[in-house]
């Protein structure tokens, strides 16, 4: 756990500069995958502070019924991450696992809204501005059970204030879902640097136009700490029974 002199200088640390590797970039997609053949550990019940949000909100949110587990290392750390955080603090997961097809689903979707929108730009411009916050099929962490979405709410589950909501795109946030977004309050830039501090200090990085989604093992930490190759893969049947 932080301790209180940890807390103090967490929360006043001065922002660090964005590093906007996007998951479009040619780097992500050139990353190998050796696959580890972890198994994948259910989160309901992973630890007194690591919630789940399977809310009827959250689930009309994502547009399924998710199926909240990841990889057994991502467990372990989810759980490292936690225990590091005060005791009026827990992280509340609201997905992990998402099936491969519905991932593409997502993609093509939001790249067909992304080449209405801007009409002007080229077929890679709209995959490159589209990928921002949906990750093409390829790289995608959600699939491997490696990424999560996650907030900090208090032990009753109540979301802390993280300066913008879950999901919310560029637009509707007004850029408050960059990770590192400078016009925040004090309340949300504290909270989100609690809830940073704690998930870096457990190993796993940040997707910097999402400040939610946190990964360990897929092409995107790979890439990010120049890890040779990804540890896992999109999840088999055989890993999901």
């Amino acid at each position: 756990m932080f301790a209180s002199n940890d807390l103090f200088a967490i929360k006043n640390a001065p922002l660090p500069t964005m590093n906007l590797l996007s998951l479009s970039d040619p780097r992500v997609g050139a990353t190998p995958t050796v696959e580890c053949g972890e198994q994948l550990v259910p989160l309901v019940g992973l630890h007194s502070q690591v919630l789940i949000d399977d809310s009827p909100e959250n689930i009309a949110c994502l547009g399924y019924t998710p199926t909240f587990a990841t990889r057994e290392t991502v467990a372990r750390r989810l759980i490292n991450a936690a225990t590091m955080l005060d005791e009026s603090f827990c992280i509340l997961v609201k997905e992990s696992l998402r099936p491969a097809s519905l991932q593409k689903t997502y993609f093509e979707r939001r790249l067909t809204r992304t080449r209405t929108e801007y009409p002007g730009l080229s077929e890679q411009e709209a995959i490159e501005r589209t990928a921002r916050f949906i990750a093409p099929p390829s790289v995608a962490g959600h699939p491997s059970g490696g990424a999560i979405d996650v907030t900090l709410c208090d032990r009753s589950g109540k979301e802390l204030d993280l300066g913008s909501g879950y999901d919310e795109d560029e637009a509707a946030s007004r850029g408050a879902c960059f990770s590192y977004f400078n016009d925040l309050s004090p309340n949300a830039r504290d909270n989100r640097a609690v809830l940073f501090a704690a998930l870096e200090n457990a190993g796993f990085v940040n997707y910097p136009f999402e400040w939610w989604h946190w990964s360990y093992g897929d092409k995107y930490w790979a890439a990010s700490t120049q890890h040779p190759h990804a540890l896992y893969g999109p999840v088999e049947a055989s890993l999901a029974t």
